[in-house]
């Protein structure tokens, strides 16, 4: 648990190693990028075979060091490869380009190697360092961090998911089983999207600690994400300064909640304050208000991990794909296929977000192919106008009719199923009809090669796991306007997205052009996203409207600075940097009082004694032994020392539509009826943990009553650990 500087230092040279063989992977195929690109996609492939190479070897060998080995190993084999396949293939193209390339060097003015240029060139991506910071100090203080008693406490955000995180990184590593099964509910194959756990299961493996392995592989992909999103804008907008506006509106996304604690603070002059002190009474997640876009650094990427890693693959990959049809580049293609059939056992929300995007986007290329058409060419705004009144007309008309009487889920499912099933039509028509013509083939082969190679990577792992996950009813269904409780459709998302989605339909009805390759995205996420769910938490489609939002996000940022240049040009610059202010002030304000709760949120986690019991049992215990707890949400046991209990917390269980109750009552029965020893060897319970918890949440009269059949081992204070006797194979 506490790991060393050795283990610390291993785990970290691992999976930096995988990093360097992304950096040459990445600049050795990806030649034409920009120097940052191929930086970012580097590091990207890097973070992409850390979550895939152990885990491939894993499945023969289990999750140990042997397995990792032969990865790494396999991984430089591939790698070296790859760069004398790529150098051979370089030199010839230098041999024939080599007076091109003289002339090039030789014109190139000198002005360009100066500092000067370097910052007006890359000046842009400074934006970037102040939240990454400030993401790096919330990471630490919220990551099991030990206070000076000796009790562990964490932020808001992190108080729920990160004990789920850390059980499933901690058990996968201790106990070395593969494919893993749940350690809150043993014996269930793990099927909830765990390569953005085994990341940290791989350093954590080298004698790490568990808060540095934890803590080490976000600090990646929160950098892959923020840069892919700003890299993405500006390859889009072909403008720095939309791009970097476009990234403020994203990460600093909070909607106009801030007006209820302007309003209420009349009636209560400490209303501000609650923002502060009171759990979860923030400008972007105040439920009394419906109020629930939550921000998306602090709420998204900070406590869920698998949000986190599955962006960090989605958004450059996104950037690679778009990029790919510009240039007509196959090559590009293939990189994005892998990357994208990569995502489901990463993050199965990305991988659907990127299935609707690479839809929308084969629609805009081929139309533009057939009509022969450049594919940079802006069209015109009347079918985008038309989508977007006929989407919102069909919503608000549903929310109508929920609103009268009770409409059946399979409506909504049924719906959307026409919508997907006429987007497919669309493909295959427009596919068939650029197959036909000689000039367009090829471009449609590359979209045909990309579907290929993501359904050969993505099947085996949506069969294998996702399917077998989203069999339980509570899963894939019909369901209307994701987490709206009482307000009217249109009001709802007004508030809660705020100055955005308001520029982004002026941006719609007023830009002289519309880019379909930022519209139809918009538009394909969130029909789907309005009327199916994808998991029993209706809450967690939002994972998907954020994508839309993107999108978003840049058609209204480039809308905004179009409008600051016509009243700079035709009014005065000073009316031109109100209207900034005023949006930035609109659509940012919520968001910082958010963060700033964030940063002094603190919340015990775990007790000096529960962290000293651990501590004891990881090393005085097998690492597959079945301990008996209570079903708490922030079990240490499970989350510290990686060990089996008998039933976790449902608020996690349920969330995965996994059957607990059995277990649930049959915890409840072996704390309060101990004497039960056919029970404790029907679930393999080896020892029994008692803290002041198990002894609140259940009828236990006293301790004394475990002595019959078990003894006790180990006490730290209050918390005591009772090894099972006259059990069957004790």
């Amino acid at each position: 648990m506490d790991g060393s500087l050795i283990g610390n230092l291993m785990g970290a040279g691992y999976f930096l190693l995988f990093q360097i063989f992304g950096f040459i992977l990445s600049f050795n195929i990806l030649k034409s990028e920009s120097s940052i690109g191929k930086v970012l996609l580097g590091s990207v492939f890097g973070n992409l075979l850390t979550e895939w190479m152990p885990v491939l070897f894993s499945m023969m060998m289990g999750f140990n060091k042997q397995s990792h080995i032969v990865a790494l190993i396999v991984t430089f084999v591939i790698t070296i490869c790859f760069y004398f396949f790529c150098h051979n293939k370089l030199k010839e193209q230098k041999n024939i380009d080599k007076n091109s390339a003289k002339d090039a060097v030789n014109n190139s003015s000198v002005s360009e190697k100066n500092i000067k240029w370097y910052i007006c060139e890359y000046g842009y991506l400074l934006i970037v360092l102040p939240v990454f910071i400030f993401f790096v100090v919330l990471l630490f203080s919220h990551t099991i961090p030990y206070d000076n008693d000796g009790n562990i406490y964490t932020g808001q955000a992190t108080n729920g998911d990160m004990n789920m995180h850390l059980a499933f990184i901690s058990s996968i590593a201790k106990q070395g089983k593969f494919p893993p099964e749940y350690s809150l509910l043993p014996g269930t194959k793990l099927s909830y999207p765990f390569l953005c756990e085994t990341n940290s299961s791989s350093i954590y493996l080298w004698g790490s600690s568990l808060r540095f392995a934890y803590m080490f592989p976000m600090l990646f992909a929160v950098l892959h994400v923020m840069y892919g999103v700003l890299l993405l804008a500006k390859e889009m907008l072909k403008s720095k300064v939309k791009a970097v506006v476009a990234w403020l509106f994203f990460f600093f996304n909070g909607g106009f909640g801030i007006l209820y604690f302007i309003d209420g603070v009349r009636e209560d002059k400490s209303i501000f304050l609650r923002i502060f002190t009171e759990f979860y009474q923030t400008p972007t997640n105040f439920t009394d208000k419906n109020i629930r876009w939550s921000n998306i650094i602090v709420d998204m990427l900070l406590p869920q991990r698998a949000t986190l890693f599955g962006w960090a693959i989605l958004i450059p990959s996104l950037y690679i794909l778009y990029r790919a049809v510009l240039l007509k580049n196959r090559k590009y293609f293939i990189v994005t296929a892998v990357m994208a059939g990569a995502l489901p056992l990463i993050h199965t929300h990305s991988f659907l977000a990127m299935a609707f995007v690479c839809a929308m986007w084969l629609i805009c290329s081929a139309s533009s192919l057939k009509n022969n058409t450049d594919i940079e060419e802006k069209r015109t705004n009347k079918i985008a106008i038309w989508l977007f009144v006929g989407i919102l007309a069909l919503m608000c008309g549903l929310d109508i009719a929920r609103l009268k009487s009770t409409v059946n889920e399979s409506v909504y499912f049924i719906i959307a199923l026409i919508g997907i099933i006429c987007t497919v039509i669309i493909c295959v028509f427009l596919a068939l009809k650029c197959l036909n013509n000689e000039n367009t083939r090829d471009v449609i082969l590359n979209w045909a090669i990309l579907l290929g190679i993501v359904l050969i990577l993505a099947l085996p792992q949506l069969f294998n796991w996702t399917f077998q996950q989203a069999q339980g009813e509570q899963f894939t269904r019909g369901y209307f306007n994701w987490a709206n409780l009482n307000d009217l459709y249109i009001f709802f998302y007004i508030k809660n997205i705020g100055i955005v989605l308001i520029l982004a339909i002026m941006a719609l009805f007023f830009s002289k052009k519309m880019d379909y390759f930022i519209a139809l995205p918009i538009f394909a996420i969130w029909f789907v996203a309005e009327l199916i769910v994808f998991q029993p938490n209706v809450y967690d489609n939002n994972k998907l409207l954020y994508i839309s939002y993107l999108f978003m996000c840049i058609a209204g940022a480039s809308y905004l600075i179009d409008v600051t240049k016509i009243l700079k040009q035709y009014v005065c610059k000073m009316a031109s940097t109100a209207l900034l202010c005023i949006a930035f002030f609109l659509g940012s304000i919520s968001a910082i009082l958010t963060m700033g709760r964030e940063y002094v949120s603190n919340y015990q986690l775990y007790s000096r004694d529960s962290i000293a019991m651990c501590k004891y049992i990881e090393e005085n215990t097998e690492p597959t032994d079945v301990i008996l707890t209570d079903t708490r949400y922030n079990n240490e046991v499970a989350a510290l020392t990686g060990r089996n209990i008998v039933c976790g917390s449902g608020t996690f269980l349920y969330f995965h539509g996994l059957q607990y109750s059995t277990q649930e009552d049959a915890v409840r029965e072996m704390f309060e009826n101990p004497e039960n020893i056919e029970l404790f060897n029907q679930y393999n319970v080896k020892y029994i943990y008692i803290s002041n918890s198990e002894r609140n949440n259940f009828n236990i009269t006293s301790d004394d009553i475990f002595l019959e059949n078990a003894e006790l081992v180990h006490q730290e204070g209050e918390v005591c650990l009772y090894r099972c006797k006259n059990i069957s194979g004790h």
